[in-house]
């Protein structure tokens, strides 16, 4: 018997060892599975902005000398020739660029708006951005109006918030007509006035932070009319991007040979970095959780064929009392099943403790999705029944009389 049949200890080792890729196996790909699926989500979750053919780039100013007046004239003539080229449908300025988050935020409080002692101040990002901006990005008026090119220096200073911020500091209250200043210690050291300024429009909220975070407050303020930190254009056009983007860096390059030009990016481009970092993440566990399930399919049909030819013997004499091919196909593929259903066991008890390590990097996606570990394990289930059939199918083939003629 021990000549013709392999043992069971014999063969424990191997079959352990199986048992443990396919639960490995199952472990990857459930990772993989849910940071797939909120690369999905994230694609999907509205930014704010409309990001279809928008070319940004940052062309700060600072340390070149210039005063504020001066940079302000040339920001603006430089804008005006990029509105004029064949092709582009808008361009505005900007302190910043759409989807970036800046951090520079400040203190922010609404007159005759009482702050809750308990509560932190309420803060909101420091932004300038021309009237056209808005417009040029897709960011939608909510209510109010946008800046007009009479909301200048001199003029009455006036803000435009976004949703997040007008609900924060006026609750359920109308915004538009309402005063804010900012405040705080620090302004003491920049230079940015405490004034009162009047809302005069409320627009969407955008996700600045990333697409996974909620929004941020922001504060628009005119571009003309406040200190300029940076600046930045954006392009909305009928071309490509990519190919409008030598002859806005061309126009600039007219006013100022030695201009220093930055992130010459598309809106698309700038909204797919915050998820780049993920989707490396989901290309990387898919990777070896794709080598996993191919190193366990390997392993199971291994192991069965190994088994079946250890018990060519043993088969033979079977067929030789009455068994059939199907009564043997069946006897290895439940030989097979066994082991499979010992590593999916194990694998999604696995995967529901490993997952919960991922529950940082998910949005949209509970770490314990039913979804996702209910395709892993059908897709497990059918590549280790694809891996049972060949060693199964050898076994049926197997003739008694030359197996026994063998012995």
């Amino acid at each position: 018997g021990r000549r013709t049949t392999a043992g069971r200890g014999r063969q424990r080792l191997q079959r352990s060892l199986v048992v443990v890729q396919v639960a490995v196996s199952v472990i990857l790909l459930t990772g993989a599975g849910l940071l797939v699926r909120t690369l999905m989500k994230l694609q999907v979750v509205d930014t704010g902005v409309s990001v279809e053919n928008v070319l940004t780039m940052e062309v700060p100013m600072d340390g070149t000398g210039r005063s504020t007046p001066e940079q302000l004239l040339l920001y603006e003539q430089m804008r005006d020739r990029i509105a004029a080229l064949p092709g582009v449908v808008e361009a505005g300025i900007g302190s910043i660029v759409p989807l970036r988050d800046n951090n520079f935020r400040l203190d922010v409080k609404a007159e005759g708006q009482p702050v809750d002692p308990d509560q932190p101040t309420p803060n909101a990002d420091y932004r300038t951005v021309s009237p056209e901006y808005f417009r040029t990005v897709g960011i939608p008026l909510v209510a109010g109006r946008e800046f007009s090119s009479t909301d200048r220096a001199g003029a009455g200073m006036v803000v435009i918030l976004n949703q997040t911020l007008a609900r924060r500091l006026f609750g359920d209250v109308d915004p538009i007509g309402q005063r804010v200043a900012w405040t705080g210690d620090v302004l003491q050291f920049i230079p940015v006035s405490g004034d009162w300024r009047t809302v005069v429009g409320v627009v969407g909220d955008t996700r600045d932070a990333g697409l996974d975070a909620e929004p941020s407050p922001v504060l628009f303020q005119p571009f003309a009319a406040e200190e300029i930190f940076s600046g930045s254009f954006v392009v909305r056009s009928t071309l490509d991007p990519a190919m409008l983007s030598a002859s806005v860096v061309q126009t600039i390059r007219s006013f100022d040979p030695q201009a220093l030009i930055e992130n010459v990016e598309t809106l698309e481009q700038v909204r797919d970095q915050g998820v780049a970092p993920r989707r490396v993440n989901a290309l990387l566990v898919t990777s070896f959780g794709a080598l996993a399930l191919i190193i366990a399919a390997v392993g199971i049909a291994g192991v069965l064929a190994f088994s079946v030819s250890s018990r060519t013997g043993e088969i033979g004499i079977r067929m030789s009392l009455g068994a059939d091919a199907s009564r043997v196909k069946r006897m290895v593929l439940r030989e097979g099943w066994v082991l499979l259903a010992g590593g999916l066991t194990l694998g999604v008890l696995g995967s529901l403790a490993a997952s919960r390590l991922l529950a940082q990097l998910l949005y949209g996606v509970t770490p314990n999705d039913p979804v996702t570990v209910s395709v892993v394990a059908l897709l497990m289930a059918t590549v280790g029944t694809l891996a049972c059939w060949l060693p199964a199918a050898r076994a049926a083939r197997v003739e008694p009389a030359v197996a026994l003629k063998a012995e």
